[in-house]
């Protein structure tokens, strides 16, 4: 199995990526921190992946010592899949978030309804990451499985 994961979060990028490798086999994972260099390695290379783990809030541009990332975007996850419907990319996506509601007031559970009626094709379902617990790692498991 091959997974795109677009993250910008490092501390939530590296327990996402080390439970997946716990729990299977022949799994590879390539890493992406923004929406442009996600968006990027999705279109390029779509054909090479099987599920997409997509963050919905994230920077523009990768950040780095020259760069701040450009604009925040609260909804990137959502502009990512509405680009896979316009491109007839058909990976499958799984959101995996922090968030409860974003910075133009939606809320998770409206965002998912919206995301299943829109990308029906696409959207798998999300997962409401927390380091508090760890009750997001069956929810990962069982759409990783069904996806």
């Amino acid at each position: 199995m091959k997974i795109l994961f677009i993250e910008d979060h490092p501390r939530k990028q590296a327990q996402i990526i080390e439970y997946v490798n716990s729990k299977f086999k022949d799994v590879e994972i390539i890493t992406k921190n923004s929406y442009i260099s996600g968006l990027r390695e999705l279109i390029t290379n779509n054909d090479k992946y099987n599920i997409l783990l997509l963050d919905i809030s994230m920077p523009n541009y990768d950040i780095s010592s020259e760069d701040n990332g450009g604009d925040w975007m609260p909804l990137a996850g959502k502009k990512i899949l509405q680009q896979m419907y316009l491109r007839d990319i058909p990976t499958k996506a799984i959101v995996v978030t922090m968030h409860g509601s974003f910075d133009d007031g939606t809320k998770i559970t409206e965002l998912d309804n919206q995301l299943k009626e829109e990308f029906t094709d696409n959207y798998a379902g999300y997962v409401f990451y927390t380091q508090i617990n760890e009750e997001w790692q069956d929810k990962l498991f069982n759409l990783l499985k069904s996806t």
